[in-house]
C-alpha cells in the first residue's frame, strides 16, 4: 500500500512539474492551442478524479493512441490543476510508465508520458494530445458516458443525471 501511495504522489509531482515547466513562447504564431497550468482549480468540473480516469480507460488502445503492450504497462493519473486550452478549461489525465532507477542504496523514479488526455469541465468534449507533434496539437475523441465509481447513491440512482 505504501508503494502505491508513493507512486501516486511521485506521479502527481512529476505531472505538475512537467506541466509547470512547459514552454509557451508567446511570440510564435501557430494553429495549436496555448495552455495555462498554474493555479486553475478543478472545482467546477463535472468529471473529476477516479471518474476522469475511468472515462479515459474506457477508450480503446487505438483511440488512446497506445499499443496493446503500452496499455498494459501504463498507469493513469489525474493532474491536480486544470488546463486552459483555447479559452476552455479541462481536466488532464496522463498515461505514464514508471521507471525505477537504482544507484547503490538510492532509488529514484522517472515517468515516461505515453498519452495526455483532456476532459472539458462540462464533460462534453474529450481530446488527446498528439504526442508525436513538435508543438501542442490536440485530437478530438468521441464523447462517451462516464463510467462512474462515485455516482450511485443509496437508492442506486445516478447522481450525475
Amino acid at each position: 500500500m505504501k508503494k502505491v501511495l508513493i507512486f501516486v504522489i511521485c506521479a502527481a509531482i512529476t505531472v505538475c512539474a512537467f506541466s509547470a515547466c512547459s514552454k509557451n513562447d508567446k511570440n510564435e504564431t501557430s494553429s495549436t492551442a496555448a495552455k495555462t497550468t498554474t493555479g486553475i482549480t478543478t472545482d467546477d468540473a463535472v468529471i473529476k478524479e477516479a471518474d476522469a480516469i475511468n472515462l479515459i480507460q474506457s477508450y480503446s488502445d487505438k483511440e488512446l493512441g497506445l499499443t496493446a503492450k503500452e496499455r498494459k504497462k501504463v498507469s493513469f493519473m489525474v493532474a491536480s490543476n486544470g488546463m486552459k486550452i483555447d479559452g476552455e478549461y479541462y481536466i488532464e489525465v496522463v498515461a505514464s510508465i514508471k521507471n525505477e532507477h537504482k544507484n547503490g542504496d538510492e532509488v529514484s523514479y522517472t515517468f515516461d508520458h505515453l498519452g495526455m488526455y483532456y476532459i472539458r469541465y462540462d464533460g462534453k468534449k474529450v481530446m488527446r494530445k498528439n504526442m508525436k507533434a513538435e508543438k501542442d496539437e490536440y485530437i478530438d475523441m468521441k464523447i462517451k458516458a462516464v463510467p462512474s465509481t462515485t455516482a450511485a447513491d443509496e437508492n442506486g440512482e445516478d447522481k450525475h443525471e
